[in-house]
C-alpha cells in the first residue's frame, strides 16, 4: 500500500510539473480561457442532457424577475421627483437621468403602469426591441475595450474578450437589466488610461471615473489612486466633473435638495444589506449580531489594507484594484454576483504583466471561479454562483490581507537592515 501510494503521488508531482512546464511556455491567459471554456461547455451539456429549460438555474429567481432592475428603473424615473420620495430609488440622478432617457423610447402606458402590472412589459414590442439593443452595443463596446487592451496574439485576444462577456456575473447581469455595465464600462476606461502617455486619453479617463461613480457612487475609491500618486491636479478636475454630473440631473428630479431622501433611501436599503448577513449566519449557525459585528470590523481591515497598497504595490496596479474591488464586495449591501464581473479588471492587468508563479497562481484561480457557470442551485433563492460569491470574498480579502500586512513587514524590516548598514558605514574610521 505504501508503494502504490508513493508512486501515486510520484505521478501527481510529474503531472503538476507538466501542467507547470506546459503554463509557462503559453500566455498566461490560456489558463482563464481554458477554464471558462470547460465550465461553459459543461453547463451546456448538463442542461442539454436535462432539458425543461433548467439552465435558467444561473439566473435570479429563475428569470421570474427578468430584466427588471432595467424596467423597474425605468418606470420609477419617468415619475420624476416621486422616484425617489415615492419609491424610495437609491440610484444617484445620473443613473436616473439614463433611465429617463430610456423611458422616452418605452410607451407610455408602461412607464405609468401600477406597480403590479410591472410585469405587463412583454406586451410591449418596443420595449423589448429597446433593451435588447441598448444592452447588445454595450455588449458588444465591452467585448471591444477588452479585445483592444488584452495582449497576446489574435485568438488569445479573442477568446479573452469572448468569455469576458459569456461568463456567470456577465450574463447575470445582463438578466438582471442593470445599470452595473455601463459602471463597469467606465471604470475599465479609467484603469487602462490611468498611466496612458496622452494627456486626453487620462482626462477621458477622469470623466469615466467620475461617470461611474454618479452611477453606483462606491467607485469614488479609485479616486483614491490619484491621491497617493499626488497628482492633486486630476484629482481636483475629477471632483468637479464628479459634482458636476451628480448635481446637474438632480434638477429633473426636484433639485440638489433630493440628495436628503436619497440618504434616507440609501440608509433604510444599507440596513437592508442585513439580508447578506442574515444568509452567512443561517449557514455558520450564528447570531446575526456577532455576523454583522465581524462583518463590519472586518470591512474596516480590508479598507485599511487598500489605504496603505498603492505605495505598497507600485509595480502591481492590478492588485491595489483587486483589494479595493474585494473591499467593496466584502460590504454587505455590495455583495454579489455582478458585482463581481469588476474583478475582470485586475485580472486583465494581472494576465498583461505578469506570468504564473506562487501566489498569482491562487489570485488568477479565485478570481476566476466566479466567472465560471455552476449548475444546479444553493436553494429557491440562490444559485451556485451567487451563494459562491460570499466564500470567494472572504477567502479573497483573507489572503490579500495577510499578504499586505506580511509585504509591509519585510519592507519595514529592510529598511531597519538598510539603515543600520548605512550607521556602520559611517561609524567606520
Amino acid at each position: 500500500m505504501a508503494l502504490l501510494f508513493s508512486k501515486l503521488r510520484g505521478a501527481l508531482g510529474r503531472f503538476w510539473q507538466s501542467v507547470g512546464r506546459f503554463v509557462k511556455r503559453k500566455d498566461p491567459s490560456t489558463v482563464f480561457i481554458a477554464l471558462m471554456a470547460t465550465g461553459c461547455l459543461t453547463y451546456i451539456l448538463i442542461y442539454a442532457i436535462m432539458g425543461n429549460a433548467q439552465y435558467t438555474d444561473l439566473f435570479f429567481l429563475r428569470t421570474k424577475d427578468l430584466f427588471m432592475d432595467f424596467y423597474n428603473s425605468v418606470r420609477d424615473a419617468a415619475q420624476g421627483e416621486a422616484a425617489y420620495t415615492v419609491h424610495h430609488v437609491i440610484y444617484p440622478p445620473m443613473a436616473n437621468l439614463l433611465y429617463l432617457i430610456c423611458s422616452r423610447f418605452i410607451p407610455t402606458s408602461y412607464n405609468n403602469s401600477e406597480w403590479f402590472n410591472r410585469y405587463t412589459w412583454p406586451k410591449y414590442s418596443s420595449a423589448i426591441l429597446f433593451y435588447l439593443l441598448f444592452t447588445l452595443v454595450l455588449v458588444l463596446f465591452f467585448f471591444a475595450l477588452v479585445h483592444e487592451k488584452k495582449t497576446g496574439s489574435r485568438g488569445v485576444r479573442f477568446g479573452f474578450a469572448l468569455f469576458a462577456v459569456f461568463n456567470a456575473p456577465f450574463l447575470y447581469m445582463i438578466e438582471r437589466g442593470n445599470m452595473l455595465l455601463l459602471c463597469l464600462i467606465a471604470l475599465f476606461v479609467y484603469a487602462f488610461t490611468y498611466n496612458s502617455e496622452k494627456a486626453w486619453w487620462r482626462e477621458i479617463g477622469l470623466l469615466c471615473l467620475a461617470f461611474s461613480f454618479c452611477l453606483k457612487l462606491y467607485p469614488v475609491v479609485f479616486g483614491w489612486f490619484l491621491i497617493a500618486d499626488k497628482r492633486y491636479r486630476e484629482a481636483v478636475r475629477c471632483f468637479i466633473y464628479g459634482m458636476l454630473m451628480l448635481i446637474l440631473p438632480s434638477f429633473l428630479f426636484g433639485g440638489p435638495a433630493i440628495f436628503v431622501q436619497i440618504l434616507r433611501n440609501i440608509t433604510s436599503f444599507s440596513e437592508g444589506g442585513g439580508g447578506t448577513l442574515t444568509v452567512i449566519a443561517a449557514y455558520g449557525h450564528l447570531p446575526l449580531w456577532l455576523v454583522s459585528i465581524v462583518s463590519y470590523a472586518w470591512v474596516a481591515v480590508c479598507a485599511v489594507c487598500f489605504a496603505i497598497s498603492p505605495w505598497l504595490y507600485k509595480d502591481k496596479p492590478w492588485k491595489t484594484w483587486m483589494i479595493g474591488l474585494a473591499t467593496i464586495m466584502a460590504i454587505p449591501s455590495l455583495t454579489s454576483l455582478y458585482g463581481w464581473a469588476f474583478f475582470l479588471i485586475p485580472l486583465i492587468m494581472l494576465l498583461r504583466h505578469e506570468r504564473l508563479s506562487g501566489k498569482n497562481w491562487f489570485y488568477v484561480l479565485i478570481m476566476t471561479v466566479p466567472f465560471i457557470p455552476l449548475p444546479f442551485r444553493v436553494n429557491w433563492y440562490l444559485s451556485t454562483n451567487s451563494f459562491l460569491v460570499y466564500p470567494m470574498t472572504a477567502v479573497l480579502t483573507i489572503v490579500a490581507v495577510t499578504d499586505t500586512v506580511i509585504t509591509l513587514y519585510r519592507l519595514r524590516k529592510g529598511r531597519k537592515e538598510g539603515q543600520t548598514e548605512r550607521e556602520a558605514v559611517t561609524e567606520q574610521p
